[in-house]
């Protein structure tokens, strides 16, 4: 945590300093514990921190950076912008310290990734990790300002709409090591097409030190192409035909078996998680970990304590259903896992699936083609909500309430997976199912 005074805050900042004050930690958010920290007042296009300086002060911060005009009694920094002092201070903090930083990108497993690494890691030394969402502009600043003396290892998760955001981020991190899970068809329309999307994924290893290490998944399409970007940097290659692998893969109801294979040694892993796509996550994870010379045992066991996170294919058992949650956000590539982790399961099988945001102009072409992968599933039913989900060619409900009462009425000791964008909120779907399951 980022210890200093409001003068050495000026100098790196290039602002001006009305009074010189001791504070420990920053915060940019007057609804966290204020007490003795520094106050960053974030301007972004729904909230301006400049109108809660009072609330920062009531919550007891000792200064405040500033871009406009405040009325406050606090030591006051006044900086030309705010959000690019924050990242200077961030990206000192950091260089200050010099943990060993794993940077990780990519269009699904990221989260997935970066809690099993640093689990693993955390076995061998103090690690700090991205917390919750927390992996863009914003966040990213926050993780690196939370670094102490004690962190050996910092995981950083890096998500990114457009073209560049990822070489900004790496410019405050500095990462050493640095993995791209996979790249798909997500936000492709920020990215305007796939081959942009990639060079985008692929900046975290253009922007590694010459002595960097990059990770690549050996059955990657983009393979190629995130080499060349690497160019002679040390790029470890996992799974398929390599020394980091993973054999006899059983999916079990709510468990995932298999042999791991790292450098000639083998152990067997069970995760407490669902979806044969967690094993390449895995393999992403251990191929780092060995790259930092930890033991087999310890991969195991920082695999094995890793659960899943809220809203990404968590199974929850309900008063009369199997509920998979992979409510917290959805694209082709993800919505196909996803649906493949629902046919292993026996019983009667339902989808419950909302639009994917962001697909650009073949929206709705992508939409359809999930409808077609449902269709040659063993999926039974397929319920819709959302304006593009039509294309799924589901059953088609206009609200989460009216839904949830039919799904009540009409099925019994079923498993239903429950996925769609951030934006179609069905973590609300998931809600009234453990409500109903904490109230029986």
């Amino acid at each position: 945590m980022l210890s200093s005074n409001s003068q050495v805050i000026a100098d790196i900042t290039g602002g001006s300093s009305t009074t010189n004050v001791e504070f420990k930690g920053v915060t940019t958010d007057t609804r966290e514990d204020g007490k003795g920290k520094l106050f960053i007042a974030l301007e972004g296009d729904s909230f301006d921190g400049h109108d809660f300086v009072q609330h920062a002060e009531d919550a007891g911060v000792k200064a405040v950076i500033a871009h406009k005009e405040i009325n406050t009694n606090l030591p006051t920094i006044t900086v030309g912008n705010t959000e690019e002092a924050y990242r200077a201070i961030a990206s000192w903090h950091r260089q200050s310290l010099k943990p060993t930083v794993i940077a990780i990108t990519g269009s699904n497993g990221k989260t997935s990734t970066k809690n099993m690494l640093a689990n693993i890691l955390a076995l061998d030394a103090p690690t700090l990790c991205t917390q919750g969402n927390l992996n863009n502009h914003l966040g990213v600043p926050k993780t690196l300002l939370n670094i102490t003396q004690e962190h050996k290892y910092c995981v950083i998760e890096m998500g990114a709409n457009h073209v560049n955001e990822i070489s900004l981020l790496c410019q405050l991190a500095k990462p050493e090591f640095a993995i791209i899970t996979n790249a798909n068809n997500a936000h492709l329309g920020e990215f305007g097409s796939l081959e942009n999307l990639v060079q985008a994924k692929g900046e975290i290893l253009g922007a590694l030190p010459t002595t960097g290490v990059a990770f690549i998944n050996a059955n990657s399409p983009h393979k190629s192409a995130w080499e060349k970007i690497a160019d002679n940097r040390n790029c470890v290659l996992f799974g398929g035909n390599t020394t980091v692998f993973a054999t006899n893969i059983v999916e079990q109801k709510d468990l995932l078996q298999f042999n791991l294979h790292c450098n000639n040694e083998t152990t067997e892993v069970v995760l407490r998680m669902i979806g044969k796509h967690q094993v390449e996550n895995a393999l992403a994870a251990t191929a780092c970990a060995s790259q930092l010379g930890i033991e087999i045992t310890h991969m195991k066991q920082g695999l094995e304590s890793t659960m899943p996170e809220q809203g990404r294919l968590n199974l929850l058992h309900c008063r009369g259903f199997t509920i998979l949650d992979d409510s917290y956000n959805a694209n082709p590539h993800s919505m196909k896992a996803a649906i493949d982790t629902l046919a292993a399961n026996a019983g009667e099988k339902i989808a419950v699936l909302g639009s994917m945001a962001e697909l650009g102009d073949g929206s709705s072409e992508l939409h359809q083609e999930i409808g077609d992968y449902l269709r040659a599933s063993s999926v039974a039913k397929v319920y819709t909500i959302g304006n593009d989900a039509k294309h799924y060619q589901g059953d088609q409900f206009d609200d989460i309430e009216s839904l949830y009462r039919h799904l009540c009425s009409h099925h019994s000791d079923a498993t239903i997976l429950i996925k769609g964008s951030r934006m179609m909120q069905l973590d609300k779907l998931v809600n009234l199912f453990t409500k109903t399951a904490n109230s029986a």
